[in-house]
C-alpha cells in the first residue's frame, strides 16, 4: 500500500470526520450567545446630537457596532440589538454634536439574556 493510498483510505476520513465535529459544535454553540437591546438615551442633549457611533467591546474584542446620523435634525430613538458571545462588556460611545464638538463616552454593560440597556448620555455630552 502506498502512502497515498494509505492517506486517502484512512487518515482521510479520520481528518474529514474530525472537521464535521468542529463545525458541528460550533453551530451548536450559537445558542448560548447573550441577545440583547442597547438603548442610548440623551436626555435635554438630544436636539444637540448630529451623529452617534457605538462599538460594543467583550474579551477584548469588538463584537458590535452601530451608527445612527440625525435626520432633519433631530437624532430621535436610538437603539440596537445584538447577539453577544459574553454577558460583561464596554460599550464606547462617540458623539459628534451640531456645533462641531465630538464626546466620547465608555460605560461598563452587563446584560442578561433578552435584557434592554438603557445607557444615559446626557451628563456626558454636557
Amino acid at each position: 500500500m502506498s502512502k497515498y493510498d494509505l492517506f486517502r483510505r484512512r487518515i482521510a476520513p479520520i481528518a474529514f470526520g474530525i472537521a464535521i465535529v468542529f463545525i458541528a459544535r460550533d453551530m451548536c454553540n450559537k445558542h448560548e450567545r447573550t441577545h440583547a437591546t442597547f438603548v442610548l438615551t440623551y436626555g435635554a442633549a438630544e436636539p444637540t446630537v448630529k451623529t452617534v457611533d457605538a462599538e460594543l467591546w467583550m474579551n477584548g474584542e469588538q463584537v458590535s457596532m452601530f451608527h445612527r446620523a440625525a435626520l432633519q435634525g433631530r437624532i430621535g430613538s436610538t437603539h440596537f440589538t445584538g447577539s453577544l458571545p459574553d454577558t460583561d462588556g464596554e460599550l464606547r460611545i462617540d458623539v459628534e454634536l451640531f456645533s462641531g464638538d465630538h464626546r466620547h463616552a465608555v460605560h461598563r454593560v452587563h446584560v442578561d439574556e433578552g435584557a434592554t440597556v438603557t445607557v444615559p448620555l446626557e451628563l456626558d455630552l454636557k
